[in-house]
Parts: C-alpha cells; structure tokens; sequence
C-alpha cells in the first residue's frame, strides 16, 4: 500500500528539517557515516519517519520524529540493547531494535505505535 499523502508530507518536513540541521556529508566520506530518514510501517497502518543524525553527531544532536503532524525532537538515551530516544517534554519514547521499533509514552510506558518496521 503506498504511503497517504499526509505521510508523504511528514517525511519532506523531516527532510527538510534533517537539511537545514545537519551538513552535508564532505565528498569521500564514508556515506553510512551520513545522517538519514527512515521511513517506519506500524500496526493499524501508522507511518512515522524518523531522521537520524550521523553516528558522530548522535551524542549531541537529537533525531527528528514525525509523529501525529509534529516533528519533534528525541534524544538519545541509554538501552540495554537496541536503540533508544526520548522527550521527556514530549512524553515519548522511541526504542529501535535491528529494524524494528516502537513508540511509547514515558510517563506510564503506555504504547503509542508497535509493530513498526523500516520500509
């Protein structure tokens, strides 16, 4: 099923965001060292796209989540596995594991979106 429109707006505001944000790469350095979006499939059709900063930046710069028309900004936090990311002003908790993930609220652990794979 292809992405609705809304989706597709979601993931140019986070480009664009991710553009304005973050240098490009210098020519010749290694492009998975680069900052990316991903776009995430979720159970009962939910799309979230999340631009990540490059592996260098990640302690320092937040990755951008698209989620309910915002794009709100998530930063990273200690996982026993996996990947983890969170807003405490937002409530939100974005937790990647391999390409799988999962979006809760931090304050009751509640579960916002599950199911959610890279596409």
């Amino acid at each position: 099923m292809i992405p609705t429109l809304r989706v597709l707006v979601c993931i140019a505001s986070v480009c664009a965001t991710l553009a304005t944000a973050v240098p490009a790469a210098a020519a010749g350095d290694n492009p998975h060292a680069s900052a990316f979006v991903t776009l995430y499939r979720c159970d009962a059709d939910r799309w979230i796209a999340v631009a990540y900063p490059a592996p260098s930046e990640r302690a320092r710069e937040p990755v951008r989540l698209a989620w309910q028309e915002r794009t709100l900004l998530l930063g990273q936090a200690r996982s026993a596995s996996g990947a983890r990311y969170v807003s405490k002003a937002a409530d939100l908790e974005w937790w990647t594991h391999g390409r799988a993930a999962t979006l809760r609220r931090l304050s009751d652990r509640s579960v916002l979106a599950s199911g959610c794979t890279e596409t």
